[in-house]
């Protein structure tokens, strides 16, 4: 579903808060990395946020639309 250099945000109907909410994991736009070694488990990525990196369960997440509406001339 996800794939490096997608960015995404936090799913809030299915978020699954933990310790690292408190350093800012989920807030804000997130952007799915190659995570530095090979994970077996697919039903997690691994995302940068502002503050740092996290490993995250996809149901967590959705898509980001940084659709922005284009200015008139």
């Amino acid at each position: 579903m996800f794939k490096v250099g997608d960015k995404v945000i936090k799913n809030p109907q299915t978020w699954k808060q933990n310790d690292f909410d408190s350093w800012g994991r989920g807030e804000g736009v997130g952007t799915i990395v190659e995570p530095p070694f090979s994970v077996n488990d697919i039903d997690c990525v691994d995302v940068r946020w502002d503050n740092g990196r996290c490993f995250e369960e996809i149901s967590g997440l959705q898509l980001c639309n940084e659709s922005k509406p284009k200015l008139e001339s």
